[in-house]
């Protein structure tokens, strides 16, 4: 069976309208709506202390927390040791960070044979 040919319909040419040279004519702005005028505001009393809150249940620590915060303290008692006293004090506050209750490493005496 041979194929049959179709020829497309014949484009229909659109009229060109000329372009307009005059520029559109501007419209006045309309008038904004009117704004309410402010309330006064009144001073806001400051929230009471946080000191008269009960202090919140601590968490219980997962092993690996616990296991860091006792490697922090070992890492903490050997810098006060040997006079790292910068080291120590970073940390102190990786501590401080984590809320871990430490004690102050007093450095102990060297011994000497």
């Amino acid at each position: 069976m041979a194929a049959r040919k179709t020829t497309p319909p014949p484009a229909v040419q659109q009229e060109q309208t000329p372009a307009s040279t005059e520029a559109p004519e501007p419209t006045a702005p309309a008038d904004p709506p009117a704004q309410p005028e402010p309330e006064p505001t009144t001073p806001v009393e400051p929230a009471p202390p946080e000191d008269d809150q009960e202090p919140e249940e601590p968490r219980e620590r997962t092993a690996v927390e616990a296991a860091y915060i006792a490697a922090l303290q070992r890492e903490r008692e050997g810098y006060t040791r040997y006079g790292r006293k910068d080291r120590a004090a970073e940390v102190e506050a990786e501590l401080d960070r984590l809320d871990a209750p430490f004690e102050r490493a007093v450095p102990a005496p060297l011994e000497t044979a």
